[in-house]
């Protein structure tokens, strides 16, 4: 399923960290705190930034969460902060928002959902 997502480039102390969005991370984002994900709702962060009322701290936890899963150790706090010293802050949060959404690659092909027996 990976393949269907892009990169996104999270720079971090000098660091560029190319990182793919998994079902799994957005699985992890998705899921409430106790159960051990994040509890932040992707499709509402995109709703809310068409509307300009993003929460950036959402965008930072999310962003640390992306760089733990590829092994560097970064708080919410740490992106926070990378977030605000950004020159557009919704230029980070819209490549954010957006990286967890499917790449079309066809649009001509026609959208259908079929599953695969395991």
């Amino acid at each position: 399923m990976a393949a269907i997502f892009n990169d996104l480039v999270i720079s971090y102390e000098g660091q560029d960290y190319a990182v793919k969005p998994t079902f799994a991370m957005i699985n992890k984002i998705e899921q409430p705190v106790l159960s051990g994900g994040l509890g932040i709702s992707l499709a509402g962060i995109v709703a809310r930034a068409t509307r300009g009322e993003v929460q950036i701290t959402e965008v930072a936890r999310i962003l640390a969460l992306m760089l733990k899963e590829h092994g560097v150790d970064a708080s919410g706090e740490d992106m926070y902060v990378s977030i605000m010293e950004s020159d557009n802050i919704m230029d980070v949060v819209n490549t954010v928002s957006t990286a967890f959404f499917p790449v079309v690659r066809d649009p001509d092909k026609k959208h259908q959902v079929s599953g695969k027996k395991k």
